[in-house]
């Protein structure tokens, strides 16, 4: 590997870690510079243009409880450069803490960010962010203080259990999970690889 690939590997995983610390932290200016403005993203809440992302985070942030804490935690990542395009797969955990149906939890997402990335001018941010979702955690914070049968409902062996509690929690608050949402090991996941590396390929 030579000195401007190493430096463009760099750079575009310094993009996903900027985001991060800016997005955790509420720096939305510096959150929002991630983004070109034709990005897109796919989440467990959201699919469109990150624009409508951006806007729907900064609201939500503003309604936080005190109590209320999110962090994403990144671990491995491996990075795909091809002239002015880059594939980033970045382990990662969603990490939070909130109030639901009168007790409070800390959930646990196990997820895999894989985007898109483009320089342009010069600077690399991201086009396409997708999240491949791998398993999901509930926990009350304190053991033992919810009553018996408060998660039935949810099912950890059928289609989609990868995000089983995420999906009863967002359904008990009228919410949906999108149906195309990748999950780890998959179909989806495969199709958002195999698009993926098109893009890239073609670049």
């Amino acid at each position: 590997m030579n000195v401007e690939q190493m430096l463009a590997e760099y750079e575009v995983r310094r993009v996903r870690q900027i985001w991060a610390f800016a997005r955790d932290g509420g720096d939305w200016d510096t959150m929002r510079a991630c983004f070109h403005p034709d990005a897109t993203v796919r989440v467990l809440w959201y699919s469109g243009p990150a624009a409508g992302f951006l806007d729907e985070t900064v609201a939500s942030a503003a309604t936080k409880k005190p109590g209320d804490h999110s962090k994403h935690w990144f671990g491995n990542s491996r990075v795909w450069v091809k002239n002015d395009r880059a594939l980033l797969e970045t382990d990662a955990m969603v990490l939070g803490r909130s109030a639901f149906l009168g007790h409070h939890f800390d959930f646990t997402l196990y997820i895999r960010l894989y985007d898109r990335l483009e320089r342009r001018n010069g600077e690399w941010k991201i086009l396409r962010m997708d999240a491949i979702y791998d398993k999901d955690r509930l926990d009350p914070v304190i053991h033992g203080s919810v009553p018996a049968g408060f998660f039935e409902g949810v099912d950890l062996t059928a289609p989609g259990a990868a995000v089983a509690l995420v999906r009863w929690r967002t359904e008990k608050r009228g919410g949906k999970i999108p149906a195309d949402i990748p999950l780890g090991g998959t179909d989806s996941e495969k199709k958002v690889r195999a698009e993926s590396e098109a893009w890239l390929a073609d670049g």
